[in-house]
């Protein structure tokens, strides 16, 4: 009696792990126009949820389950913890790279760049020096390039999830001098909706940087990875494509 209850303990177990991995837990911040949340709590739009909805999770064959919208600390804290087995969008440094999983191949290109108002001196950005001195606006535990990181700079980090369209807004209002991120197409996207016309961008003197679904540093994690590698290393370039649907360039 002991064995069977012994073997149906483990039986239980066995299935229940096999079932759970076929569900993935994604958690996003808001990041339009690459993960945009939906009135009332649905399941987010975007081009990288599409490319995970459409593309990805099929291949994969798994469910995803959405977690988010996130502010970004909160989220870092969940993908580390294993409450979460992966974050949508995901740029690299060193201490993430401590931290969590990055696939063999991104999926995007970000173009790091700075708004500014349109009646700001600055016109172009070469040097640290041309930027040194400003009071700049980005997300509380955002990647920065280490142009930016490393000038002589104020920050005014935010920690709410919307977070580009709140510095914007305090762009705007003449509180801080520009706004830095690591996509342009997220940056323009906000902008036209937040203050249409109020904005000029600025590419900044960096390369491109390598945009990851990152997944949590865990067994669960590295398997859900091993299944991800194998579809994203052939699929990648039609995440870029996917863009087209939402700003119709």
């Amino acid at each position: 009696m002991k064995r069977f209850l012994v073997l149906v303990t483990l039986l239980a177990v066995i299935v229940g792990g096999v079932y759970a991995q076929g569900t993935i837990r994604i958690a996003y911040f808001e990041l339009r126009p690459y993960a945009i949340p939906q009135p009332g709590g649905g399941a987010p739009t975007g081009a990288s949820v599409d490319y995970w909805t459409t593309i990805v999770a099929p291949a994969m064959n798994v469910k995803v389950d959405w977690v988010g919208p996130t502010p970004m600390l909160r989220l870092l804290s969940q993908l580390a913890s294993g409450e979460v087995d992966a974050v949508l969008v995901l740029g690299k440094n060193p201490d993430r790279e401590k931290k969590f999983l990055y696939p063999t191949t991104p999926y995007l290109l970000f173009h790091p760049t700075m708004a500014v108002n349109k009646d700001s001196p600055l016109k172009e950005i070469k040097t640290q020096n041309d930027i040194a001195g400003m009071r700049l606006g980005t997300a509380q535990g955002a990647v920065v390039p280490d142009f930016a990181k490393t000038a002589k700079v104020t920050w005014d980090n935010v920690t709410t999830p919307d977070w580009i369209h709140d510095c914007l807004v305090k762009l705007g209002g003449k509180r801080i001098d520009g706004v830095v991120d690591l996509s342009d197409a997220a940056m323009a996207y906000d902008a036209a909706q937040t203050l249409p016309g109020r904005f000029r961008f600025l590419p900044l003197p960096v390369d491109p940087a390598p945009i990851y679904t990152g997944f949590a540093k865990n067994a669960r994690g590295a398997a859900f990875m091993k299944l991800y590698n194998a579809v994203n290393d052939k699929n990648a370039p039609k995440a870029q494509a996917l863009l087209k649907k939402y700003t119709g360039e």
